[in-house]
């Protein structure tokens, strides 16, 4: 048997690597930023929990991921006040899976550092903003800015419409300046329904949490020139609705910002 197979049998017969350890091979290790371009969604690092505190709660984790992608072991070596998060958080984790981790070409079993932060419930709208009439021939522009942080954080500003993509790179990014693209008018449109569905008009003007060093994100949108705007200061933290996040995401994906950030090697 190789040194994969065995670890994975080991694991997955006893539970955890506790009753083998000292037949264990060492596995092949891979960090955070390593095990993160793996990563395949849905893959919730945060997560909305009765009874978390506002502020910073992450759980460090190192995972043990099958040569085929799935989790099969997970602990935390986080401190004892954010402990009591673990039991809850624990099948959520275990649920993940990953691209397989190579070594020479070949699917292993690996060692990896991954977080998942729990969060307090979701505060949704408590008044409701009547959305613009989206009209197959409305005008739309929808705009994101990411700010620098306490690191090298991408910072750029997107814009995705009805007449095409503008890309503003600014620091960190593989391509500054101004950079742009065609885009598909009935696809903006399609993206500034799920705004809509979201209740985006009804948000917050901001969630900001009280840290630090952390990027900024404001997203917007305008609809035949009615605009609402949200800025995001790890949000989530304060209750965001997690929704925001998927916006986000989701106005890279569509100006596909990839090409200019981190283009693929």
């Amino acid at each position: 048997m190789n040194r994969a197979a065995f670890a994975l049998s080991c694991l997955i017969l006893a539970g955890t690597a506790g009753s083998c350890a000292q037949d264990l091979p060492t596995l092949p290790s891979f960090d955070y930023s390593q095990a993160h371009s793996h990563e395949i969604k849905p893959h919730r690092h945060t997560i909305p929990m009765e009874g978390v505190r506002p502020g910073f709660n992450q759980l460090r984790l190192t995972l043990v991921v099958s040569p085929y992608g799935v989790v099969v072991s997970a602990v935390t070596d986080s401190g004892s006040e954010n402990l009591k998060y673990w039991p809850e958080l624990k099948g959520e984790v275990l649920g993940w899976t990953f691209e397989p981790f190579l070594v020479e070409g070949k699917p292993v079993t690996a060692k990896i550092e991954e977080y998942i932060d729990p969060v307090p419930p979701e505060r949704f709208p408590t008044t409701q903003v009547t959305p613009p009439v989206l009209r197959p021939d409305s005008q739309v522009s929808i705009t994101l800015h990411r700010s620098v942080c306490y690191g090298t954080c991408p910072a750029y500003t997107v814009t995705v419409s009805t007449t095409g993509v503008v890309f503003d790179g600014e620091r960190f990014v593989a391509a500054t300046g101004k950079h742009t693209a065609p885009a598909d008018p009935e696809a903006v449109r399609n993206l500034a329904v799920r705004f809509i569905a979201a209740d985006f008009y009804s948000m917050n003007a901001s969630y900001i949490a009280g840290v630090t060093d952390n990027p900024a994100y404001d997203l917007s949108i305008s609809i035949d020139g009615r605009k609402k705007g949200v800025h995001d200061y790890v949000g989530q933290w304060v209750g965001m609705p997690a929704i925001i996040v998927e916006l986000e995401d989701a106005v890279d994906e569509l100006a596909q910002t990839r090409q200019w950030i981190k283009p693929a090697q």
